[in-house]
């Protein structure tokens, strides 16, 4: 009887145990299949599949993380299961891990266990054998033999296998993985055949003929002759009219007091007054656009030559005197060589010689082009006398 409760105890707690072991446990993860090599650093959507499976199995993949990126974990726990199930554990899920994966997945999960069953009736005890007759009085008689001992119980009836779980319902479809990354250009072709040979190019035209050879050494000077006798001394030719002289061409402007606005840089100055003039040298005053933009005067030089230009001007500030030139207007641009500086309270003045190539060639006084400030003539040099801005041409050559 003792035995009877103890077996129907220990009944009780191992199916307690089994029960509470089954509602502990995962649903199965159905409708996944693995179809690519997943290795470390790759990123899909089956990554996150497998390992959606190992999170079930904290002994296989204890993070649990889902990022779809096979990391040092993800290989950690691929290594586990292939090592639990006997393929070489390299971490990495080739054909072999990805089969045994699938399989898994296709089984289903497993129903859950039968209730054990209850445990046989022990058998009855066995009959005492009989006891030996009493010996005759005296001699204390043989102790009899030992009874033979019961025939022991039957073993009870296994109980019956509990029926098989119901197959889990199967998982939703995966998504369809990223498409693959573009692959690397191919080689280069092989380079075609050369091509045929083009036809030959016509002669060049000679060349110029070469330079003349150095003259020949001038071979020794002969012996003198003899002196032959004087001639007769011819008539004295008549006197040549004497020649007329050359005419010189020359002029001078003057601007009294003032100059009509000040004159910004790189432009000409205004001479309204001629004192001496001839016909080779000529002045109009205006705006002449291009090259300048202000009002001025340009001087034009008739006769190609060599012309002596000074010129001269007082006033307070700062700045420099260029000559402008050219033989048209377009081309007129500063003589470098012309330039006059001026530090406050001094007087500018200039003289240079110029060379004219083509005739009616032009010719302007200017501010310099990289003054700071344009240039402002008072109209009196002193009290009472006006100043007087001066420019003078002559012909030498």
């Amino acid at each position: 009887m003792k035995n009877k409760i103890i077996l129907s105890v220990l009944s009780t707690i191992i199916f307690s145990l089994f029960i509470t072991t089954y509602s502990q446990g995962q649903a199965p993860l159905l409708g996944i299949i693995f179809t690519k090599t997943l290795q470390a650093t790759t990123k899909d959507d089956q990554v996150g599949d497998l390992q959606q499976l190992f999170k079930r199995f904290p002994g296989v993949y204890p993070e649990g993380k889902i990022t779809n990126y096979f990391g040092v974990s993800t290989k950690a726990a691929v290594r586990r299961f292939q090592a639990k199930h006997g393929i070489r554990a390299d971490g990495i899920v080739g054909p072999v891990t990805r089969e045994k994966l699938n399989q898994f997945l296709t089984k289903g999960s497993a129903g859950p266990t039968g209730s054990t069953g209850t445990q046989g009736v022990s058998g009855g005890r066995g009959s005492d054998g009989a006891a030996g007759s009493n010996g005759i009085p005296g001699a204390t008689g043989a102790t009899g033999n030992t009874g033979t001992d019961g025939t022991p119980g039957s073993d009870g009836i296994p109980g019956s296998i509990g029926l098989t779980g119901i197959t889990g319902e199967t998982g939703a479809q995966g998504n369809i993985g990223a498409t693959g990354a573009k692959g690397d250009i191919g080689n280069t072709g092989l380079a075609g055949n050369p091509g045929t040979a083009g036809a030959i190019g016509t002669s060049g035209s000679n060349g110029t003929n070469g330079s003349n050879g150095a003259a020949g050494i001038i071979g020794t000077t002969g012996l003198t002759g003899d002196t032959g006798p004087a001639g007769t001394t011819g008539a004295t030719g008549l006197t040549g009219l004497a020649g007329t002289n050359g005419a010189v061409s020359s002029a001078l402007y003057v601007r009294y007091g003032s100059q009509p606005a000040t004159v910004g840089a790189g432009q000409p100055f205004t001479y309204s007054t001629t004192i001496l003039s001839t016909t080779g040298i000529t002045s109009a005053t205006a705006v002449f656009n291009p090259p300048f933009t202000a009002s001025g005067t340009i001087f034009t030089l008739t006769n190609i030559g060599r012309y002596e230009i000074q010129y001269q001007m007082s006033y307070p500030t700062d700045g420099g005197i260029v000559l402008y030139a050219g033989s048209s207007l377009a081309t007129m641009a500063p003589i470098t060589y012309s330039m006059v500086g001026k530090s406050p309270d001094t007087p500018v003045n200039g003289n240079v010689i110029i060379q004219t190539t083509a005739v009616n060639s032009v010719v302007s006084v200017n501010a310099a082009a990289g003054n700071a400030a344009a240039i402002g003539i008072p109209p009196n040099s002193s009290t009472t006398n006006q100043n007087a801005t001066t420019v003078s041409f002559k012909q030498i050559q």
